[in-house]
C-alpha cells in the first residue's frame, strides 16, 4: 500500500490556496453559418412533416410515411422523436416503421428517446417493449431515457417505483444500466429521496451512492455528500476510493483546505489498499496548480512517480497551464522537456498543448521553438491542430522562414513515420 506525501502535516502551505477562476477553453472550428441555417431549416421541415403524419395517426400511417420517403439521418430521427414527445404523441409506430427501413438502423440515442416518449405519456407497456428491444440489442439506457422525470406531474418517488417495476420485468442488460441511469436522473433534478429509495430497493452498491455524491459535490453541498457517504458505511457497500475523492474534490473546490488535509489523513488510515489512489494525487496536484502553488504540486507529482503510478494527461495539462498562468514560461518549457523522459506517453500532447497556449498568449516564435524541439529533438510529430495553428501564426507575424523550417522537419518525419502521420491527420 502506497502512502501520500505528508500533506496533512503541511496544511499551512495549502491554507493559502485560492481557487482561480475557470479558464476559457479553446473554441471549436468555425463553420459556415449560412450553410448550417439552410441545412437546419430543411431538416426541420422534414421532421415537422413526419410529426404531422404521426400525430394524425390512422391505419395508413406506415403507407403515408413510405410515400413521404424522408431522407433519414440520426439527427432527423432524434429531432422527430423529441418533437413527438413535446407534443404528447406516442412514437412507437414511427419507431417500428423506422426499424423496417432498409439501410437505416436507429441509434442508441434514438432508443433512449423512445423510452423517454413512453415515460412522458406514462405508458409503461410501451416503455417495457422499448426496453426489451434495447436489452436484446444490448443498448444501454442513459439518463436521457428518464428526462421526462423533470416535467412529470406526479410524485417522483411513485414514478421511480413504476419505472423500477418495468426494469425488473424486462431484466437483462437493460436493468443494470437502467437502474444506474435512473438514480443519476433523479439526483440531477434534486430528487435525492426518490433516488435513495431506488438504491435501497434495487441496487445497493458504491457506484450508485457515488452517483448521488457526484451531484451533491458538484453543487458544493459537502454536508449532503457526507450524509450519503455515511449512509454507504451503514449499508455495508463502500465507500470506495471514488467516494473519498468526491469529498476531497468538493472541499478543495470550495476552499476548505484544512478539512481537505484532515480528510487526506483519514484516507491514509484506511485499511483498503487502493485508498488513496492515483486520482487522489491528481486532485491534490490539480488544485495546487490552479492556485499557483507549483512547488507543492511538484512534490505530489514526484510522489506519484516514486509510487510508480500512471499519470493521466490531465495532470500534465494542469502543470503546463499552472506555470503559464503564473507567468513562469521557462518553467513550463522545462516541465514538458522533463516529462519527455519521465512519462513518454505524454510527450506529444504536452509539447503540442504548450505550443497552442503560447500562440494564444501571442508568443508565436516561442511556440515554433517548442514544436521544433518536439520534432528535432524528440523525433515526434506534433498534434495536427497545434502544428497548423503555429504555422499560420508564424506567417501572420512575418516569420515565414521559421514556418518553412518547421514544414521541412515535418516532411522528413512524415516520410520516416508515414503511418503515424496518417493517424495524426485523421485526428485533426
Amino acid at each position: 500500500m502506497f502512502r501520500l506525501p505528508p500533506l496533512h502535516r503541511a496544511a499551512a502551505v495549502f491554507l493559502r490556496l485560492r481557487l482561480a477562476s475557470p479558464r476559457a477553453t479553446f473554441s471549436s472550428k468555425p463553420t459556415n453559418p449560412c450553410t448550417r441555417r439552410v441545412a437546419s431549416a430543411a431538416a426541420a421541415a422534414v421532421s415537422d412533416a413526419v410529426v404531422r403524419l404521426v400525430a394524425a395517426g390512422g391505419r395508413s400511417l406506415e403507407a403515408d410515411l413510405d410515400r413521404l420517403d424522408p431522407a433519414l439521418s440520426h439527427p432527423l430521427v432524434s429531432a422527430t422523436l423529441r418533437a413527438l414527445t413535446d407534443r404528447g404523441v406516442p412514437a412507437s409506430r414511427f419507431f417500428d416503421w423506422l426499424a423496417l427501413r432498409r439501410g437505416f438502423s436507429p441509434s442508441a440515442h434514438a432508443h433512449n428517446l423512445l423510452v423517454e416518449n413512453a415515460g412522458s405519456l406514462a405508458d409503461y407497456r410501451a416503455m417495457s417493449r422499448a426496453m426489451a428491444s434495447m436489452s436484446t440489442r444490448r443498448v444501454p439506457l442513459t439518463e436521457r431515457a428518464f428526462a421526462f422525470l423533470n416535467s412529470s406531474q406526479g410524485s417522483a418517488k411513485d414514478t421511480a417505483i413504476a419505472i423500477l417495476a418495468t426494469l425488473d420485468e424486462v431484466g437483462g442488460p437493460c436493468r443494470a444500466s437502467g437502474v444506474f441511469s435512473l438514480v443519476k436522473a433523479l439526483a440531477s433534478i434534486g430528487e435525492f429521496d426518490a433516488a435513495m429509495s431506488v438504491i435501497q430497493e434495487a441496487a445497493r452498491g458504491a457506484r450508485y451512492y457515488n452517483a448521488l455524491m457526484a451531484v451533491k459535490c458538484k453543487t458544493g453541498d459537502f454536508h449532503g455528500a457526507r450524509e450519503v457517504f455515511d449512509e454507504m458505511r451503514r449499508s455495508g457497500f463502500g465507500p470506495n476510493a471514488n467516494s473519498w475523492n468526491y469529498l476531497l474534490g468538493c472541499l478543495l473546490k470550495n476552499g476548505r483546505v484544512a478539512e481537505a488535509c484532515e480528510l487526506v489523513e483519514a484516507m491514509e488510515r484506511s485499511e483498503h489498499k487502493d485508498i488513496p489512489n492515483s486520482l487522489t494525487y491528481e486532485i491534490l496536484a490539480y488544485h495546487a496548480c490552479k492556485s499557483g502553488r507549483m512547488d507543492s504540486a511538484m512534490q505530489i507529482l514526484d510522489q506519484m512517480f516514486l509510487e510508480k503510478l500512471t499519470q493521466r494527461i490531465t495532470i500534465h495539462t494542469a502543470f503546463i497551464k499552472g506555470y503559464l498562468y503564473a507567468g513562469r514560461i521557462e518553467d513550463a518549457c522545462r516541465y514538458v522537456s522533463a516529462m519527455s523522459t519521465r512519462d513518454r506517453h505524454s510527450v506529444n500532447r504536452n509539447y503540442s498543448l504548450l505550443a497552442k497556449l503560447l500562440c494564444k498568449a501571442g508568443m508565436i516564435v516561442d511556440a515554433g521553438r517548442i514544436l521544433y524541439e518536439l520534432m528535432e529533438k524528440e523525433a515526434l510529430l506534433p498534434d495536427h491542430s497545434a502544428y497548423i495553428r503555429v504555422i499560420k501564426d508564424l506567417h501572420k507575424i512575418g516569420k515565414g522562414d521559421l514556418a518553412a523550417e518547421l514544414k521541412l522537419i515535418l516532411q522528413k518525419l512524415s516520410n520516416k513515420y508515414p503511418t503515424k502521420a496518417r493517424v495524426d491527420a485523421s485526428h485533426s
